[in-house]
């Protein structure tokens, strides 16, 4: 340590760049405290310690933040539409074992799928969300008015311990996005590798469908796997 004997400079500036040009450590019998410029002297434990701060704050873009405000109401008004349905079970369940509950889970998968207005990239909606394998390479496979068959492999699920899973699928449709709808008549499972979908309560126009697996007590989940359609208005 090199004790020096500081010379008057013209500002608090000078000084701290003269005491950083020669690299060494300076004491005086005087505190330095308080604010010189963009430096902060402070005392530790009788040491006295420098940080600095901007010269100027940084105004945050008030249209981003407005949108962001806003695309987070549009996922928060979608969340409470699920409240009425099995859909805020399952985000609560997925959320079990984390430090979120269903609310924080949903808007942290899903609030890139909202802009400022509403819901407008259903595609990469996690409308179901869960641990279990979902159906991998979904297709549909044949469309008879209002009745749909679904395919899938089972590639994620080889050994067939999930071979009983139930299949679900939730429904959304143009015009009434914030609405989905569960379609309860299917009775088919994992291992069959096809499902039989009867779609006779949803409008006319596209539909949006989110097909999963949920086990057979009910207590786990997979996410959803995306598949739209167009219903004709004349079927």
């Amino acid at each position: 340590m090199v004790l020096l004997l500081l010379p008057k400079f013209d500002s608090g500036r000078d000084l701290v760049y003269n005491l950083l040009k020669q690299n060494v450590m300076a004491k005086s019998e005087n505190v330095i405290r308080g604010r010189i410029g963009n430096m902060i002297f402070y005392r530790v434990r009788g040491v006295t310690r420098i940080r600095s701060v901007p010269l100027s704050a940084v105004r945050p873009d008030a249209l981003k933040c407005r949108t962001a405000r806003l695309r987070l109401i549009a996922a928060v008004r979608f969340y409470q539409r699920l409240q009425d349905t099995r859909l805020r079970d399952i985000w609560r369940l997925a959320a079990k074992d984390t430090a979120m509950n269903g609310y924080n889970l949903f808007v942290k998968q899903n609030i890139h799928v909202f802009n400022d207005r509403t819901l407008f990239d259903p595609v990469r909606l996690q409308l179901v969300f869960g641990a279990l394998p979902p159906m991998n390479c979904l297709e549909l496979s044949e469309q008879t008015g209002r009745r749909i068959v679904l395919t899938w492999k089972n590639s994620l699920e080889p050994a067939g311990i999930r071979a009983s899973d139930r299949v679900g699928v939730v429904a959304l449709c143009e015009g009434r996005m914030y609405s989905p709808l569960w379609l309860d008549k299917i009775a088919n499972c994992r291992q069959e590798q096809r499902a039989t979908v009867e779609l006779d309560d949803l409008s006319a126009g596209t539909v949006h469908l989110y097909c999963f697996f949920v086990s057979a007590d009910g207590s786990a989940y997979s996410s959803g796997s995306y598949l739209c359609i167009h219903l004709n208005s004349d079927v």
